[in-house]
C-alpha cells in the first residue's frame, strides 16, 4: 500500500514536469506556426494613439469588428501615453489585411474583471453607429494611426 500511495502521488507531478520541456516561454511565430499545426495568418503592424479631447489618453479600449460589425474579433488598450497596437498571434504583430470597423470605450481605472464605468457613455461603442474605420492593406505597416474623441 505504501508503494501505491507514492506512485499515486508521483504520477501526477510527472505530469506537470512534461508540461514544460524544450521551447518552455518561446512565443515565436515558428513556435506558434508548429503547436497551430500550420501556417499562421499573415499580419501587418497596426497602432498608434487615441486622443481625448485633444490629449492622449490610458484606459481607451479599442474594439475592432468585421466590416459587417461582427465581433468583437480583437481588443487592446491605450497604455499610460496613449499609445496602442493591435495584436493577433504575438504583441503587436498586427492583424490581417482588411476591413474593419471599431468601437471605443473609455474607462481609466478598469480594474481586472470589471467593466467600470465607460466615461463616453455609449458614445462610441457601437461600430455601426460611429464611422470609425480601418483598412489594413497587405505589406503596409500602420505605426501612427490617431483616433480623435471627446467626451462631449
Amino acid at each position: 500500500m505504501f508503494h501505491l500511495k507514492r506512485v499515486i502521488f508521483l504520477f501526477p507531478l510527472l505530469l506537470i514536469a512534461g508540461c514544460g520541456g524544450a521551447g518552455k516561454g518561446d512565443v515565436s511565430k515558428e513556435r506558434l506556426a508548429k503547436m497551430a499545426g500550420g501556417k499562421l495568418k499573415e499580419t501587418i503592424a497596426v497602432g498608434g494613439t487615441v486622443l481625448v479631447d485633444g490629449t492622449p489618453q490610458a484606459g481607451v479600449n479599442l474594439q475592432l469588428y468585421q466590416e459587417s460589425g461582427e465581433g468583437p474579433i480583437s481588443k487592446c488598450r491605450t497604455d499610460k501615453d496613449g499609445k496602442y497596437c493591435w495584436t493577433t498571434h504575438v504583441t503587436c504583430d498586427g492583424l490581417e489585411a482588411g476591413n474593419y470597423r471599431l468601437g471605443f470605450e473609455y474607462v481609466p481605472k478598469q480594474k481586472k474583471n470589471d467593466k467600470g464605468e465607460d466615461l463616453f457613455k455609449g458614445k462610441y461603442k457601437n461600430p455601426l453607429k460611429n464611422d470609425f474605420r480601418l483598412t489594413v492593406e497587405k505589406g503596409k505597416p500602420q505605426k501612427d494611426v490617431k483616433y480623435e474623441l471627446t467626451l462631449k
